[in-house]
């Protein structure tokens, strides 16, 4: 069972993440989440931070600590404006939850990576679905942890596709590309799961519908969660269907054979005002540095659709 930290910022597709990560990571003895950190992202601090602990006490969870991190990215003014578009001014539009039992704990996000990663019997797996600024921020302040990281599974950039915030660069990595540099960078074994793929694993609207209209509560909560997703990429995207991004982080810890990867080198523009954001990858080896993320290229959408539609 692989030990995991979800860094979030929920976000449906975050939502989903977790609801994954509990339920068949969990009863299938591949997952052990042992805390959530949350970042701001998709909304600001304070909303991320409750959506994640509404879906863990939805789902009967209250016994995984839940920290609170960074409210904004390490150089520069949150970019929101796509997440609210996307995912309503709280991050998690549609359902209403049930107010959370189980409230954040008092230390930071930051401070909870350094002091689990750095007294680490073995070593974790990081699991990234937003803005990277909690894990770059410990790394600067502690490199030492990057020892206990068993690996980062992380949702960001765009490779051959486009971005879907500018044409260049994709949501999480454009919100704190600094931070993205500075992972990236670290010398950790990486694999990115890009819009390369998660746009290629969509959910139809007749199998959001089957969600809705299941007997099982945690279903119908994702068939409404995407129900509300699939809406806003209908108006803003043109696109009848909608991706489960974040939750291929969770998937392919429970199959490993969902996505397949390519090792490159890999570098985020961060000066560059047009380019921004963008994650450059040397798919041919032209620059002679050696690879640094595990980039995905090839998704079983299929397999990926029917496990987020058996979560239970």
């Amino acid at each position: 069972m692989e030990k995991i930290i979800i860094d979030c910022d929920p976000g449906h597709d975050d939502a989903i993440e977790l609801l994954l990560a509990v339920t068949t990571g969990k009863r299938t003895g591949k997952v052990d989440l042992i805390g959530v950190t949350t970042v701001a992202g998709n909304s600001e601090g304070e909303h991320t931070v409750k959506n994640a602990l509404k879906v863990l006490n939805f789902a009967g969870i209250q016994d995984i600590p839940v920290y609170a991190g960074c409210s904004q990215p390490m150089m520069r003014k949150l970019y929101r404006l796509t997440g609210e578009l996307i995912h309503g001014s709280d991050g998690l539009g549609g359902p209403v939850l049930p107010e959370p039992v189980q409230q954040p704990e008092e230390m930071h996000a930051v401070d909870y990576l350094i002091k689990t990663l750095r007294s680490a019997a073995e070593k974790i797996t990081v699991i990234t679905s937003g803005p990277l600024t909690n894990l770059a921020a410990a790394f600067v302040l502690a490199p030492d942890i990057k020892k206990n990281i068993n690996r980062i599974i992380s949702m960001g950039g765009a490779v051959l596709d486009p971005g879907n915030i500018t044409s260049a660069a994709e949501f999480n990595i454009y919100v704190d590309p600094e931070a993205a540099k500075i992972v990236f960078d670290s010398g950790c074994e990486i694999y990115l799961n890009t819009l390369d793929v998660t746009m290629k694993a969509l959910i139809s609207k007749p199998e959001i519908d089957e969600l809705v209209h299941s007997p099982q509560k945690l279903q119908r909560l994702i068939g409404e969660f995407l129900t509300f997703f699939e809406h806003t990429h209908e108006e803003h995207f043109g696109i009848s269907a909608c991706p489960v991004h974040d939750a291929l982080n969770v998937a392919i810890l429970i199959d490993p054979d969902i996505v397949k990867f390519q090792h490159v080198f890999l570098d985020v523009s961060t000066h560059d005002e047009l380019t921004v954001g963008e994650t450059v990858a040397d798919l041919w080896g032209i620059t002679g540095k050696a690879p640094n993320v595990h980039i995905s290229i090839e998704v079983d959408s299929t397999k990926f659709i029917r496990m987020i539609k058996e979560i239970q």
